[in-house]
């Protein structure tokens, strides 16, 4: 009897790494870009014990207006699960609802994804110059965030069987959304100032946006409802809602679900385009509006110079 150890061939690694779904998400980090983080931890509410999610990637600029000498911090961050899957995924839609106003819905989660600080919500609030009067914001804000995409209330996989396709959702939950929904909400706890200096951090205009992502390799079916009829399409782009609950963990919570092919378009013309539609909700917007610094802006805005302490606001 042999006591050698069985030698892989490269060919049988990498189906190893293609079956588990390091490839894949190896992949997808490359298509984010620059600055993207496998495998980022980070630790659970409720247990505290660690847990990790597959991709990471913030990026944040801060903006100056010469109009007015103020400045706001803006930060985007993509929380990602990656799923490997060999069969389509399909999401069961429904329109979106309409948006009623709540004052209190901004400080009290309205939105899981958007955390602010107390100058920055100030901000939102303006009904002069340039900024958007805060009472419209939960409007204009779905607008660019949600309302171009379709509303799946419900995202299954496909699988194929001798007697046909079926249906199952059995680790979505598991292994997608709560996770994600974990990571967001620890990065708004880590968002929010706490301790001996928080009150002069709330007096920083700063706004952070998660992304929560769910990436999938293969193609969505979107079935859209009307009028007792049903009618199935492809897109590279849904957002998932779903409500969930524990200790620390509750409310309704969205999720861009991306496929492998819609990475690049997503990330180009409805992240950056959210960033750029919330700071200009916020009156940072127009041809006064700068970044300080050299190299180029992720947003499109112009580079120069960062005033004076002094002239800052």
């Amino acid at each position: 009897m042999s006591n050698e150890l069985p030698v892989p061939t490269e060919e049988q690694i990498l189906a190893a790494l293609q079956r588990t779904g390091y490839i894949f998400e190896q992949k997808v980090a490359d298509l984010l870009g620059p600055g993207v983080s496998t495998g980022w931890a980070f630790k659970d509410q409720d247990t505290g014990v660690s847990r990790e999610i597959d991709i990471f990637k913030e990026e944040y600029e801060t903006l100056y207006d010469d109009s007015t000498g103020k400045r706001l911090t803006i930060r985007w961050v993509i929380l990602g699960e990656c799923k490997n899957y060999q069969w389509p995924w399909v999401a069961l839609t429904k329109k979106w609802s309409k948006i009623v106003w709540d004052p209190l819905g901004f400080y009290e989660g309205r939105w899981q994804e958007l955390t602010a600080t107390l100058a920055a919500r100030l901000e939102l609030e303006r009904e002069n110059g340039s900024a958007l009067p805060f009472e419209k914001f939960p409007a204009e804000y779905h607008r660019l965030r949600y309302a171009p995409h379709p509303r799946a209330v419900q995202l299954v996989k496909l699988n194929k069987k001798s007697s046909g396709w079926e249906t199952h959702s059995s680790d979505v939950y598991s292994e997608l959304t709560y996770p994600l929904a974990k990571a967001v909400t620890h990065l708004r706890d880590v968002s929010t100032p706490t301790g001996e200096f928080k009150d002069q951090a709330q007096m920083d205009r700063v706004i952070t946006i998660a992304f929560p992502a769910i990436f999938v390799s293969t193609d969505i079916y979107v079935v859209v409802p009307n009028r007792g009829e049903y009618s199935v399409e492809k897109s590279q782009h849904v957002i998932l809602e779903r409500h969930l609950s524990s200790e620390s963990t509750s409310g309704l919570f969205r999720y861009d679900v991306v496929t492998l092919d819609g990475i690049g378009g997503w990330y180009a013309d409805h992240v950056l385009k959210v960033v750029r539609g919330v700071a200009a909700a916020a009156g940072f917007a127009g041809p006064k509006v700068y970044v300080a610094g050299r190299g180029r802006s992720a947003l499109g805005v112009p580079r120069r110079a960062a005033p004076s302490p002094r002239g800052r606001a």
